[in-house]
């Protein structure tokens, strides 16, 4: 066996190992009956930001939005316990340069937010643009946290608990929520 891959292997089983126990504390302070505790990364106006930019990417529709199951407090723990210092300082950079515009992110509509933050994820995706890497990180976090969630998985999807056999084909109607399975049972 070539070293390298061994190494590399064993770093991959390392993040997949500690990833459950980031989320099980995630999901223990979520079922706390008290207010969830930050796990306090960010400060208070960066946290604000997330919270709005979470929201502009997931906001409520007939299924809960990005808020409502704590995303932003997965991003806090996420970013705070499992990113690389340098991805860290881009982060918080990246939040900072948004409210130190004029006027300062915090402090818009909520239609406002939404469309700095469409504005934000069409410039951050084209391609050779790296100025919102920091866009590209927290956007992937929000999707993880919210699909990962209960409410994400059994209600903005279409959740089979216990899948049956093995369907290479089946049939889709325009307009149907996607198929999801999980094998994470933390609720």
């Amino acid at each position: 066996m070539n070293r390298r891959h061994l190494l590399k292997g064993m770093g991959i089983v390392a993040f997949y190992s500690s990833f459950p126990a980031v989320l099980s504390e995630f999901l223990s302070s979520c079922n706390n009956k008290n207010k969830l505790q930050r796990a306090g990364y960010f400060s208070d106006n960066e946290f604000s930001s997330i919270e709005g930019i979470c929201n502009s990417i997931l906001p409520k529709t007939s299924t809960p939005g990005a808020l409502d199951v704590q995303v932003p407090y997965f991003i806090d723990l996420i970013v705070k316990d499992c990113m690389s210092k340098e991805d860290q300082q881009l982060i918080k950079q990246g939040l900072q340069q948004m409210n130190n515009q004029s006027p300062a992110f915090t402090s818009l509509s909520s239609k406002e937010k939404s469309e700095l933050v469409k504005e934000i994820d069409e410039t951050a995706f084209k391609e050779g643009n790296y100025d919102h890497a920091w866009f590209k990180i927290i956007k992937k976090l929000a999707l993880i946290g919210y699909f990962t969630s209960k409410d994400g998985m059994t209600k903005a999807l279409n959740y089979i608990k216990v899948p049956g056999d093995y369907k290479a084909c089946i049939p889709y109607k325009r307009g149907e929520k996607q198929m999801a399975k999980t094998f994470l049972m933390y609720w």
